[in-house]
């Protein structure tokens, strides 16, 4: 029958499904580009388990990826599930609309091989026939799968997701490792350091290595006919452009197109159009303009450590020395699912030895946890921001119940945060990295580092990123900075050290299993 040749031919099968494009107008696939037939052969190809693809903005990738999962999953003969995670609910309801129109726009006949359910709800496809399924999640803490094991996960916009680390290690632990497992990772670059960056460089140093399980696919804009626009009579390219089409092929149409987004009364500016449009690997991962710290110095300070970071809540990187004195910056939270409390440990001489990060459990268990911490680092002085209404006065009130001695300025008051103490926590800080004065061990702290701006007269986090790992390093620097007494704590905390039953960390481990 004419159904079962189009369901045996992935390609012929494809071709017939209908989605949405920009303009909202239902329409089939083109001849696929480069790329899209790279991923195919790819996801084809049963020896190949891990995808990561770096594209501009908007060329179709996770279009032709939606349909090639779509094809799996309706001509399954067992119950194959796949998970799509994205950046933002926004990407999530629109990946789930695509599957929806896939399946709404087959012929009637194909509907009747195999009746899909579909769950608006909950963002599911589900075969009644086999139980294959296609589920749908925003990379949020809670982004573990609803108790299925997946074979297939496909991580949209990786770049951008809050706290990737941490989402990624339960996502990993619900993939059923066998012969259909796959891991693919489509994103638009997001600047250096973060995870996506080191899922890129991981997979191109897999397929240096000749690893046939890793396949790395890269789009640059030009490869794409949409980006291209006929330039006005008389207009002539500078010599930046005539060096760049000279260097990548690139036409008088394409030179103008870029020419606009560029200089344009609506330009997005040179880097900014490198970075989401790139034509290497390297432009997809520069720095943006703006950076508050020394990016050539954190970059160097990310890449001499492990390429893989410590997945913990709780990472030791120095144990305690017994002469040393310890300080702890503490950047807090409700630790309720949202925003993650954040404790940086270091020592006399500026190095970060130790962090605590979480969002799970409340703000007492963080606490406890911290104490413990605190105690082991020989009763390390804390510096816990207390702004009004926060969950840092709770902590503060629970540290200091077992024992901790807190941060206090000179006035006896506990660290607020307002413009000119953050301003000039901040700016202290700045001069120390800089200048080579501390060294940063974790990864987490350096990326949020590198994507730290001044905007407006304000300092923060670029969009996209967080900054409790960063807020909690520049407390600890100030604690460094302007602790009264600060010597002689470390052979007063031995003592009590040794007077407590146990190794003060068991408790931390007991805490992080609730």
């Amino acid at each position: 029958m004419m159904y079962q040749k189009i369901l045996a031919d992935k390609r012929r099968f494809i071709a017939r499904l209908k989605f949405e494009d920009m303009s909202a107008n239902v329409r089939s696939f083109d001849e696929p580009f480069s790329e899209q037939v790279a991923l195919i052969n790819a996801l084809r190809d049963p020896v190949v388990k891990t995808i990561v693809v770096l594209k501009p903005r908007q060329i179709g990738i996770s279009t032709v990826n939606c349909a090639d999962t779509f094809y799996e999953t309706y001509t399954a003969r067992k119950p194959l599930r796949s998970l799509v995670v994205a950046d933002h609910s926004k990407t999530t309801k629109s990946l789930f609309a695509k599957f929806c129109t896939f399946y709404d726009h087959l012929p009637q006949t194909l509907k009747n091989v195999n009746p899909f359910r579909i769950n608006k709800v909950d963002k599911t496809l589900i075969s009644e026939k086999t139980g294959a399924l296609i589920d749908h999640m925003t990379a949020l803490g809670d982004a573990h799968g609803r108790g299925w094991t997946y074979q297939r996960l496909i991580a949209e916009e990786l770049a951008f997701w809050r706290h990737p680390e941490d989402i990624w290690a339960g996502l990993r632990s619900t993939l059923h490792e066998g012969p259909d497992t796959k891991i693919i990772i489509i994103s638009t670059p997001n600047g250096p350091g973060n995870f996506y960056h080191q899922r890129v460089m991981s997979a191109i140093e897999s397929e240096r290595n000749g690893d046939p399980s890793t396949k790395f696919i890269f789009s640059k804009w030009s490869d794409h006919g949409a980006y291209q626009k006929e330039p006005p009579k008389g207009w002539e390219p500078n010599e930046e452009e005539l060096n760049l089409a000279a260097d990548h092929g690139l036409t008088l149409q394409q030179l103008y197109w870029r020419h606009e987004m560029v200089h344009g009364v609506e330009g997005i500016g040179l880097r900014r159009f490198r970075r989401e449009y790139p034509l290497t690997v390297e432009d997809g991962f520069i720095v943006l303009e703006g950076s508050w710290f020394d990016i050539d110095y954190l970059t160097e300070s990310l890449n001499s450590l492990p390429s893989k970071p410590i997945p913990d809540e709780l990472r030791i990187y120095d144990s305690p020395q017994m002469d040393m004195d310890y300080v702890i910056g503490v950047d807090p939270s409700w630790c309720t699912g949202g925003d993650y409390a954040t404790a940086c440990v270091m020592d006399e001489r500026g190095n970060q030895v130790a962090v605590l990060s979480t969002n799970q459990g409340g703000e007492v268990l963080f606490a406890e946890k911290l104490s413990d911490l605190a105690r082991y680092y020989h009763r390390a002085r804390c510096l816990v921001e207390s702004n009004t209404g926060g969950a840092g006065r709770v902590i503060i009130r629970k540290i200091i119940q077992e024992g901790i001695p807190i941060w206090k300025n000179s006035l006896g008051k506990d660290w607020t945060t307002y413009k000119g103490s953050k301003e000039q926590a901040y700016a202290y800080a700045r001069q120390m990295v800089n200048g080579d004065a501390y060294y940063l061990q974790d990864h987490a702290t350096i990326q949020e580092l590198m994507h730290i701006r001044e905007k407006n007269g304000k300092i923060e986090g670029q969009d996209g990123y967080h900054d409790d790992h960063a807020d909690a390093f520049i407390l600890s620097c100030w604690a460094l900075r302007t602790c009264p007494g600060f010597q002689g704590n470390a052979k007063q905390g031995q003592v009590r050290r040794n007077e407590r039953r146990g190794h003060p960390l068991d408790r931390i481990s007991r805490a992080m299993r609730y």
